[in-house]
C-alpha cells in the first residue's frame, strides 16, 4: 500500500472513530501540547533549553510559558515559534504545526512541573510533564514497573465509579516518592482493554464492557492511570518523570487487529508511542511493541527493523550513542537481537508476564527483567508471586546493577486502609510551614539499602541547618522556606533527619 493511501486509510479510520465518539467520548487530547505529556514527560536542566511540540489549531500568538510547580512558579523565556509540519509518529503520520524552543532559568528549583502555555486568552496543561535538575549525573537511579492494568476492575458505578487497581498504586507512590529515583518506567499495559464490574473474590466473573458506548471511557481509563480518582492517585503523582510505554492491553473501544486506530488513540491521549531519552551518558530507547502494525512499524522477526527502529536510530544518531543503552518495551520475548547487537544494548526492561523474572538474551551481555505488577487486577489467588514488586535499577556511567524484587507493601491483597508499607516517613512537627525546627524518620523494612532517600521539609521563612541527611536545594516560596534534603537508610532500619534554624 501506498503512503498516499495509508494516510487515506488513517484518515477514514479517525474520521469513523471521531463519529463513533459522539455522545461518548472523543480521542482528541484535552490540550494542545504533545510533548512533553503524560507518557513521554521531560528531564531538562537549568539555564539550558527545550522544545514544545504544540498544536496551534487558530495560529494564535503565544503569549508565554509557565512551568507551576508546588511551590514555585517559573515564567521561561520564548526564544523561537517554528511554524510547519512536525511529526512524531511515523506509523501514524500525526504531527503538530508549532515547535516552541524556551530556555530556562539557571536559578530554577529542582521539582516536577505542570507546563503551561497561554495564547490568546486561554491556557493549555500538561500535568506534571517537566521535571527540572541542576546536573545529570552519571550516576543515577530509576524504578521499574510494570502491567498495573488501570482500569480492569471498576468499582461504584459506570458513570461515578473508580479502577480498584489505583488503591494499590497510590500506596505504591508514597514508596516511590521516599526512594526518590532519577525517574520511573512503565512497561506497559497501563490499562485494560475492557472494564470488569463486580468482580467475584479472585477478582474474575462479573460483566465485562470494551464498547465506545458504554462507560467508561477510554479518556477516563487514562485519567485515572496519570491523574488517579476519588483522591487516590495516579502515576503523575510520583515526585520523578514517568516514561510509559504501550502494551498490548493500552487500547479500548475498537478490534485488536485495527492498528492505525489503536495507535491514533494513544497519540491522542499519551502523546508519544516511540521516542529516545538522553540521561548524562545514558541512552533510553521506548518502544511500543504492541499498538503498530506487525508488517511496517513492528515487524514480527525483527521489531526494530520497521518504521520503529529507524526513528530510534534517528535518535541515538541526534543524541549520540552515549556509554550505556536501554531499551523499554512490553513483551518478554520480542527482542530485535540484530539491532541489540548491532547498537550494543545492554538491558532490556519488560513486563507482560506477570511472575518477576531475569533472563540473558542471546551472546550479547542483555537482560531481560520483569518485575511483576504493581495492582491487583484479579491476581489475589497468587500474590505472593507477583503483587506489590518494583526494582531499582542503578547506573554508574557504562554499568549498572539491579535489585531483587522489592514488595513495597507486605500485604497488597488487604483492604487500602489495611495495607502496611515497607517503607515510611513520618514527620513528628508540622511539616505545613508553621514550625521552625522539625524531625522525620524514614522507617526502611525492604531488605536493600536506599541511597539518596528525599525528605521535604516545609518550614517558616529562614535559614535551615540538618542533621543525618544533605540539603540538597533551599528555596523560598512566600511564607515557606522549602528544604529538600537527601539521606541515606541502609537496609531493615530507620534513620532521623533533624532540621533546625541554622546560618
Amino acid at each position: 500500500m501506498s503512503s498516499k493511501n495509508s494516510i487515506r486509510k488513517l484518515l477514514s479510520t479517525l474520521f469513523c472513530l471521531f463519529s463513533l465518539s459522539v455522545g461518548a467520548q472523543s480521542f482528541l487530547p484535552a490540550g494542545s501540547i504533545v510533548y512533553p505529556f503524560r507518557a513521554s514527560p521531560l528531564i531538562a536542566q537549568t539555564g539550558s533549553q527545550f522544545h514544545i511540540l504544540y498544536n496551534n489549531r487558530g495560529e494564535r500568538i503565544i503569549d508565554s510559558i509557565v512551568l507551576k510547580g508546588p511551590y514555585s512558579r517559573i515564567k521561561v523565556k520564548i526564544d523561537s515559534v517554528l511554524k510547519g509540519r512536525f511529526e512524531y509518529d511515523s506509523y501514524t503520520h500525526m504531527y503538530t504545526n508549532n515547535k516552541i524552543w524556551v530556555s530556562i532559568p539557571v536559578n530554577s528549583p529542582e521539582d516536577m512541573y505542570d507546563l503551561l502555555v497561554y495564547s490568546a486568552g486561554e491556557v493549555n496543561i500538561s500535568r506534571r510533564s517537566v521535571k527540572l535538575v541542576k546536573t545529570f549525573p552519571s550516576k543515577h537511579s530509576f524504578i521499574h514497573i510494570s502491567d498495573t492494568h488501570v482500569s480492569r476492575n471498576w468499582v461504584g458505578s459506570a458513570k461515578d465509579g473508580y479502577a480498584e487497581e489505583l488503591q494499590l498504586l497510590d500506596k505504591f507512590i508514597t514508596v516511590a516518592n521516599i526512594i526518590a529515583p532519577d525517574f520511573v518506567i512503565v512497561t506497559g499495559d497501563l490499562i485494560h482493554d475492557y472494564t470488569r464490574f463486580n468482580k467475584d473474590a479472585r477478582g474474575w466473573g462479573g460483566d465485562t464492557v470494551k464498547s465506545y458506548t458504554k462507560l467508561p471511557t477510554i479518556e477516563e481509563k487514562f485519567r485515572n492511570y496519570f491523574e488517579g480518582a476519588k483522591g487516590y492517585r495516579g502515576v503523575q503523582h510520583i515526585n520523578a518523570p514517568v516514561f510509559s510505554v504501550p502494551g498490548n492491553h493500552d487500547f479500548y473501544g475498537m478490534k485488536e487487529t485495527d492498528y492505525p486506530a489503536k495507535a491514533a488513540q494513544w497519540n491522542a491521549l499519551c502523546g508519544m508511542r516511540v521516542f529516545g531519552m538522553a540521561f548524562a551518558g545514558t541512552r533510553f530507547l521506548f518502544m511500543d511493541d504492541y499498538l503498530g502494525d506487525p508488517v511496517v512499524d513492528i515487524p514480527d522477526k525483527k521489531p526494530l527493523s520497521g518504521l520503529q527502529g529507524k526513528q530510534l536510530l534517528k535518535f541515538l544518531a541526534s543524541h549520540g550513542k552515549g556509554e550505556l543503552r536501554i531499551i523499554a518495551q512490553h513483551k518478554q520475548n520480542r527482542a530485535d537481537t540484530a539491532f541489540l547487537n548491532q547498537q550494543k544494548v545492554k538491558l532490556i526492561v519488560n513486563g507482560h508476564i506477570h511472575t518477576p523474572h531475569v533472563d540473558t538474551l542471546g551472546n550479547t551481555p542483555t537482560i531481560r527483567m520483569r518485575p511483576g505488577v504493581v495492582c491487583r487486577s484479579g491476581e489475589a489467588h497468587r500474590w505472593e508471586l507477583i503483587l506489590g514488586l518494583f526494582r531499582i535499577i542503578r547506573i554508574d556511567r557504562d554499568s549498572f546493577t539491579f535489585t531483587e524484587p522489592l514488595r513495597f507493601c507486605s500485604n497488597p491483597i488487604e483492604a487500602y486502609d489495611k495495607i502496611k508499607l515497607n517503607l515510611t516517613l513520618s514527620f513528628n512537627g508540622d511539616n505545613t510551614g508553621k514550625s521552625t525546627s522539625n524531625e522525620a524518620v524514614i522507617a526502611n523494612k525492604l531488605p536493600e539499602n536506599l541511597p539518596g532517600c528525599r525528605i521535604r521539609f516545609v518550614m517558616k521563612k529562614g535559614h535551615y541547618a540538618v542533621t543525618g541527611g544533605r540539603i540538597r536545594q533551599a528555596f523560598d516560596s512566600g511564607k515557606f522556606s522549602i528544604v529538600d534534603v537527601d539521606t541515606d537508610v541502609n537496609a531493615v532500619t530507620s534513620k532521623k533527619v533533624s532540621i533546625k534554624p541554622g546560618k
